[in-house]
């Protein structure tokens, strides 16, 4: 009781600095807001937004029909039909420009493959100091592409999701903070299937990390089959269900007629850590 009562104190005591940061977002992108923050909080970026557990996670995945079709040659110049759709995505990207501050980035980036005329692209957020340490950490592979800690994150991700499967399954996997072993396993794995199509693919396990959607099949990462979770699994899970907790508890102090004021709480609560 008296830990629900000081989130409820808390979430009271920082709601004007919220109120003056989402005053910064356009008014008519803050539902928006309130949208994306909202699913990824309730997902797995909540160890991004609230946490430095996830270096990146993603947030909102966008398709539109921009893409070539099967009748354009390379170097078309007119390849989008409807401009009107680029002002979609430009909300988006506004939206990210906005969000962005101290050590979040938010980044819009697209994907590599295209299903007729249709390209996805996904939001990622960004905790800034833990993507630079990943850099450092894992310098013999960021670097064959001149990737230092002081890379942009939006530079390092579009760059990485245009590479083949093994580098792109390696970063990422590093990137969305993954245990090591398990990023190798997955990698060595997909280069097994390629040597070898026709292999069935590898067994495996998999080690979930709940989020406030659901207990598996969001923050999950694959391992070889029969692997015993080791304490690098452990205190990864646990930091996270510490997280959780605290999140499930302040979740409901954000409720309104209007919904679930996901910005709010996410500025609250960062603003609260500062204060310590």
């Amino acid at each position: 009781m008296k830990r629900f009562l000081l989130l409820m104190i808390m979430a009271g005591a920082v709601s004007c600095t919220s109120s003056r940061k989402i005053a910064g977002i356009p008014a008519a992108d803050r539902a928006l807001a309130d949208s994306v923050l909202s699913f990824g909080l309730d997902h797995e970026a909540v160890y991004s937004l609230l946490d430095t557990l996830k270096p990146i996670s993603s947030l909102k995945l966008l398709w539109y029909p921009i893409a070539k079709d099967s009748t354009m040659a390379e170097g078309e110049a007119h390849v989008v039909k409807d401009l009107a759709v680029l002002e979609k995505i430009d909300q988006y990207q506004r939206l990210c420009h906005a969000l962005s501050g101290g050590d979040w980035q938010f980044v819009l980036i697209p994907f590599n493959m295209t299903s007729k005329q249709q390209r996805s692209m996904e939001i990622y957020v960004v905790r800034k100091a833990r993507f630079a340490a990943v850099l450092r950490e894992h310098a013999a592979f960021f670097g064959q592409w001149g990737f230092t800690e002081s890379s942009d994150p939006a530079v390092v991700l579009t760059a990485i999701e245009f590479e083949r499967q093994p580098d792109r399954y390696r970063a990422y996997g590093y990137l969305f903070g993954y245990p090591p072993y398990a990023v190798d396993f997955f990698v060595e794995s997909t280069l097994k299937t390629e040597a070898d199509p026709a292999k069935k693919l590898i067994p495996r396990d998999f080690f979930s990390i709940p989020v406030f959607a659901g207990k598996s099949g969001f923050f999950t990462y694959a391992m070889p089959k029969g692997h015993r979770p080791g304490g690098e699994d452990s205190t990864l899970y646990n930091k996270a269900a510490q997280t959780l907790e605290r999140y499930k508890h302040m979740r409901s102090q954000y409720n309104s007629a209007n919904g679930f004021r996901a910005t709010a709480l996410w500025m609250d609560w960062n603003a609260s850590k500062r204060r310590k």
